[in-house]
């Protein structure tokens, strides 16, 4: 009787390891592909740094994932995404079902004023950019989508942080790895509040100190933000369109809120 109570906790004990280091295999899988797809074509030792996996671990994941059609290996030995990447996140783009939404208005902001403008949606603690629009003349600023970024790089970030809780506050002031003048808590506050008073973010990027950008958040139906417009003006033609970029980006902003199903105002909700 004793033996066979230990032969089945054996077992148990056995397939409950397994459970633990399959769920860890996965999560370091996965965690692979997101820095081979977000960064570009990479070495496998300037993964292995980002990653802190030791090269031969590494090198195992990418052959397995390349296996799969998740990632390639180009002629300077260095690995990146592929398109079966893109095609899922285009998917998953489009049953979110504010793609097509954003784009209308990302659409309006640049026949209106010319410049570049954008939607970034936020999920998972950072900002990813899911529509965008261009204008044809050669000087203009260039938007990557499905490139995610930490709150506090850019404005659609603050303009989206602003009406995120203190906690979140402190982890996005923790996460400015890409900040060259990184500003604490305190300072972080008053911008935020700021920012909620007027109803959007604007002023020089910090990792793109070249362009001039204001953005404004979107809310749900609950009165949630769930992502930010914007747009992005080459510093010599910021001046000349910054009113007028703000309102543009404001109303947008206010409409597609609406039309998302948000009726409170942002003072209402942030009350809220």
């Amino acid at each position: 009787m004793t033996e066979s109570c230990y032969d089945a906790n054996s077992i148990e004990l056995e397939l409950m390891w397994g459970w633990v280091v399959a769920e860890g295999a996965i999560t370091r899988a996965l965690r692979v592909l997101e820095v081979v797809c977000a960064n570009g074509p990479q070495s496998l030792k300037t993964l292995s740094d980002q990653l802190d996996l030791a090269p031969p671990t590494l090198l195992r994941i990418l052959r397995l994932m390349a296996e799969e059609g998740y990632v390639t290996q180009l002629p300077d030995r260095t690995w990146r995404g592929t398109m079966l990447v893109w095609s899922l996140g285009c998917a998953v783009n489009a049953t979110v079902g504010v793609s097509a939404l954003s784009q209308e208005h990302t659409d309006i902001l640049t026949t209106e004023l010319d410049e570049t403008s954008v939607y970034a949606v936020y999920e998972q603690g950072a900002m990813t950019y899911a529509a965008h629009s261009e204008p044809t003349k050669p000087v203009r600023a260039h938007v990557r989508l499905g490139r995610r970024h930490e709150l506090m790089s850019t404005k659609t970030g603050h303009a989206v942080l602003a009406w995120l809780d203190a906690g979140r506050l402190a982890t996005a002031v923790g996460e400015q790895n890409d900040n060259s003048s990184p500003i604490d808590v305190d300072e972080a506050s008053e911008l935020m509040a700021r920012i909620r008073a007027d109803g959007f973010a604007s002023g020089f990027g910090l990792k793109w100190p070249d362009l001039w950008a204001a953005a404004a958040p979107v809310f749900d139906a609950s009165g949630q933000v769930v992502g930010a417009l914007g747009v992005s003006i080459p510093a010599a033609r910021a001046e000349e369109l910054h009113d007028r970029a703000i309102e543009a980006v404001v109303r947008e902003a206010d409409t597609m809120t609406r039309r998302l199903g948000g009726s409170a105002s942002r003072k209402t909700t942030l009350e809220a």
